[in-house]
């Protein structure tokens, strides 16, 4: 089982909904699925999702018949089986899952089971169900208790494949085994053991085992007892990281599966067996600490005495639209749950899903065209000679991403836009840097993956960085994100002020000084490090006003922190606000300034798909202190970045716009009239 995530269109509700209901013995209300398949044979115990990129409606469930003449049955969204496809003959086929896999430079789909009978998993292409394993591949070899049950996979950042294969029973501790897949050569999959690991209560047994590909970490039901969760990569160490789940389960903790609704966040999906409940608990875990998985809520399904279970977030066309939660039941059947009638009024909706917005969401005046593969961060550069062709530099964060250069209607401006870049991720602009006496407006923007920052001039996007600048040399977790420009207002200097994905409890962000190079190019001088930091996420948003000297910035999940951006203006915290204010992720700020150096700061409350506004000038008693004024609601979904300016970009916008970055590739473009009103 995994977090199972695709791009997908919105598509409508289905109006009729396919009502099944099957004995339980909890008279709770349950929900219904809307659809439950054709029954298999024997013994349902487990499924996967195959998400059919190219046509998602077109997607399939495998799931296993669990006996000595078992097999894997494969199903439509309707829940009717394909005999075509089906892998009968298996020896107790118990768990399966699904990744991509590359082998000889084609990349594919397969399914791995594990066989119990005969000690081995096997390995089937996915969609066509050949077989890649040479009939099988041994498992738990040289020990005296094998008998594997569930499996997971895990696909690591360098695209390498695990096979996590836990036993019906085992020793107390190294009860899990980690297995790298590889191709031969020959067209099959091979498994090497690459590390034992797992406590194990010794109560019951482990099938149920799911990995949190984005996040690194695998989770399995020790059952009757609780949820374990470890690092999946094998380098990371085998010191078990939560113990969870630990309460309110009638007996048996069974199937898990994990819903992300955004990058770090999400549902731990886990089966209390013999109470026909499902509960979830916090992806992310709490202000506690990522390790701290606390209870959201428990549903009650159709099911009965479930063992096993698969989510996806992916739209899969009509039954499906916001994804698709797949339950077996004893009956020898799996059940098919939309996501929205699990979700309800209580649980966020996946922005693949494509979540609604309440009548009142201010629609933008322009929609970008869409990028390659994830917008994040955008940043306005005013053109002072023709503001109406002012451009919006947007990021694509991705491997091979770049920076996408838009008119002020949202059009890509082709000749002007940098690809090929390492996973760009925030984007800052900055004007009349001294370039070897020459003056020249700068774009900067953070390369992650390759720990460092690259500098463009604007407007025509020329590189004058040598390649990159490598940034945070001196620690061990680099990964830059967030990155806001400060002008001084005397010397006239240019300061970088970056943010890794992770760092210290204190002095979290650096300042930089951009210098000028004789060559042609700009290095970097650092200055400081400061800023605090809460743990509890990550801190990717900053923002800095140069007009009042401050610099901005969101620690995710925690609240919005303000400093000094002049370093001689020493390092103190001048306020920490929003605490209280936010659904759970604090992301892109921005700040609308008037000359009288009031104004408004806005600041995404990302999964609310709102904007919260403070005022820039502060309250009443003091400068430091801002209440929060109001909250708007616009059409875009899981908001990460924005920019806003306040300077009049024709009779168009004649009071600014406003940009905000939207999960579905795109960034849009407000009339800040619109969101704020006429002032």
């Amino acid at each position: 089982m995994k977090c199972t995530k695709m791009k997908a269109p919105m598509i409508l509700l289905l109006s009729s909904i396919f009502l099944y209901s099957c004995g339980g013995q909890n008279n709770t209300q349950k929900i219904k699925p809307r659809a439950v398949t054709e029954k298999a044979t024997h013994d349902t115990d487990d499924p996967a999702i195959w998400v059919n990129e190219e046509n998602p409606s077109a997607s399939l469930i495998i799931g296993t018949d669990k006996d000595e003449d078992g097999a894997l049955y494969v199903y439509d969204l309707n829940g009717k089986i394909i005999e075509s496809k089906t892998v009968k003959g298996l020896k107790r086929p118990n768990n399966v899952d699904i990744e991509e896999f590359e082998m000889e430079g084609e990349e594919f789909s397969i399914a791995v089971t594990t066989e119990r009978m005969t000690n081995k998993i096997r390995i089937f292409r996915v969609p066509e169900m050949t077989p890649m394993d040479n009939g099988g591949i041994p498992v738990f070899e040289g020990e005296e208790l094998r008998a594997p049950m569930g499996i997971a996979l895990y696909k690591n950042p360098n695209d390498e494949i695990f096979a996590f294969v836990g036993r019906k029973s085992g020793p107390t501790d190294n009860y899990i085994w980690q297995y790298r897949l590889e191709g031969d050569g020959l067209g099959n999959i091979t498994a090497k053991k690459v590390r034992e690991f797992g406590k194990y209560s010794g109560q019951k047994e482990i099938e149920a085992i799911a990995v949190d590909d984005e996040l690194g970490y695998v989770y399995y039901s020790d059952e009757g007892v609780g949820v374990r969760k470890y690092h999946a990569d094998k380098d990371a160490g085998n010191e078990e990281l939560a113990l969870f789940a630990t309460s309110g389960f009638g007996r048996d903790h069974e199937g898990i599966s994990i819903y992300a609704t955004d990058v770090g966040s999400g549902y731990i999906i886990v089966s209390d067996q013999q109470e026909n409940s499902f509960h979830l608990f916090s992806r992310e875990g709490s202000k506690k600490g990522p390790h701290d998985h606390q209870l959201v809520k428990t549903v009650h399904l159709s099911t009965s005495q479930s063992d096993g279970s698969e989510v996806t977030n992916a739209s899969l066309g009509n039954l499906y639209p916001k994804g698709l939660f797949v339950a077996m039941s004893d009956d020898r059947t799996f059940q098919f749950y939309a996501w929205e009638d699990i979700a309800g009024d209580d649980l966020i909706i996946a922005p693949d899903g494509l979540p609604q917005h309440s009548n009142n969401a201010i629609h933008p005046k322009y929609i970008t065209e869409k990028v390659i593969h994830d917008t994040d961060d955008p940043a306005i550069w005013i053109n002072k000679e023709d503001p109406s062709k002012s451009l919006i530099v947007g990021t694509d964060k991705e491997d091979g991403g770049g920076l996408y250069v838009f008119d002020i209607h949202g059009k890509i401006i082709q000749e002007k836009c940098v690809l090929g870049l390492q996973r760009p991720n925030n984007v800052d602009i900055a004007y009349d840097f001294d370039l070897n006496g020459k003056k020249v407006d700068i774009a900067v923007t953070t390369e992650r993956t390759k720990n460092q920052l690259r500098i463009y001039t604007l407007p025509d996007m020329e590189p004058i960085d040598g390649g990159g600048l490598p940034v945070f040399l001196d620690r061990e977790d680099r990964d830059p994100m967030g990155i806001a420009l400060y002008t001084h207002p005397v010397s006239k200097e240019i300061h970088a002020i970056v943010g890794p994905k992770t760092g210290p409890s204190t002095g979290y962000l650096r300042q930089y000084r951009l210098e000028s190079m004789p060559n042609g190019t700009v290095s970097l001088s650092k200055i400081r490090d400061f800023g605090n930091y809460s743990g509890v996420k990550e801190i990717e948003a900053i923002a800095v006003d140069n007009e009042l000297g401050y610099v901005y910035y969101s620690d995710e999940d925690f609240g919005v922190r303000k400093y000094h951006a002049d370093p001689e203006m020493g390092d103190d915290e001048l306020a920490l606000f929003g605490m209280e204010d936010f659904g759970r992720d604090i992301e892109g700020i921005s700040i609308y300034k008037h000359d009288d150096g009031t104004g408004y700061i806005l600041i995404s409350d990302q999964q609310r798909n709102t904007f919260n506004i403070y005022r820039r000038e502060g309250g009443e008693n003091s400068k430091h202190h801002h209440p929060l004024l109001k909250s708007v609601e616009l059409l875009t979904l899981e908001s990460d970045g924005s920019d806003v300016t306040s300077v009049p970009l024709g009779d168009e916008f004649p009071k600014g716009i406003f940009v905000a970055m939207s999960t579905d590739k795109t960034f849009h473009i407000y009339d800040w009239r619109d969101v704020f009103g006429s002032k």
